[in-house]
């Protein structure tokens, strides 16, 4: 059952109303595809379908047919040249409404030969806000911190383990190796569990480099790798955060903080 979420689904109709582009992002799982499958009068195309990949082989035929449609691209990276379709509609098909979608940031990807610099807008779709809890069956905080912000896993009643390495292995197979060709996974996983667990915590790269058992370089590249599939994020800009709960109070005061989006 696919439950509106209208503060995300105000925010795609206000961004179809500027571009007929929008590059919808985020972590994976993080509710992307049932958000868009929640809107009004759309065509929905998931580009992991060989027959799908097929239909838009010839990107002009394709958008001739849609002129005045609503589309959905659902895993767009998984076409060969996912950025020319996207190009061809900006600027010869501005009545075709585009959302593609993908787990990276649109330059991530060798794929992407293009980044579409002004002819999109980006939308940035993070774990369940605090507004959207009711919505989702459970407004406790605590199940929040818990199960995390993915709303498959939020919706859980007991913790999720078998579903968790689903989606590490998920995450693994088609976020890291068919975008970045890291080869050692025990590193770049045992690197992401230890970030995990230190969350909200000052980042010093040269504690990870023995455990990890790789340089310095190769953790500055996974940390990079983190922040483009939206895994992780830098708190570099903000100073001071003081959040309350119940009768405690976490203080962050370096500005070289770092957090797991996943579950914040």
């Amino acid at each position: 059952m696919l439950i509106n979420r209208p503060f995300w689904q105000s925010l795609l109709e206000e961004a179809w109303k500027k571009k007929n582009i929008i590059w919808l992002m985020g972590i994976r799982r993080v509710g992307k595809t049932s958000l868009c499958r929640s809107l009004k009068d759309i065509e929905y195309y998931d580009c992991e379908l060989p027959r799908v990949r097929q239909l838009l082989e010839d990107p002009e035929a394709f958008l001739s047919s849609k002129k005045g449609k609503r589309i959905i691209l659902d895993e767009i990276h998984r076409l060969d040249n996912p950025s020319e379709i996207l190009k061809i509609a900006a600027d010869h098909y501005s009545d075709v409404k585009i959302i593609a979608t993908g787990s990276s940031t649109l330059g991530a990807s060798a794929k992407f030969k293009d980044t579409l610099t002004g002819r999109k807008k980006e939308v940035w779709l993070t774990p369940l806000l605090l507004q959207e809890l009711a919505a989702f069956g459970n407004n406790d905080m605590r199940h929040r911190f818990l199960f995390g912000g993915c709303p498959s896993f939020f919706q859980q009643k007991i913790v999720p383990e078998e579903d968790f390495k689903e989606w590490i292995d998920a995450y693994w197979a088609k976020d890291i190796q068919e975008m970045f060709r890291v080869g050692k996974r025990h590193s770049f996983q045992k690197f992401a569990e230890l970030l995990l667990a230190r969350s909200g915590g000052q980042f010093e790269a040269s504690k990870y480099t023995v455990p990890c058992e790789v340089t310095r370089q190769t953790i500055a590249h996974y940390l990079d790798i983190l922040e483009k599939t939206f895994v992780y994020h830098s708190t570099s800009n903000i100073s001071n955060f003081i959040a309350d709960w119940g009768h405690a109070s976490i203080h962050t005061p370096h500005p070289s903080q770092f957090t797991f989006l996943s579950s914040s």
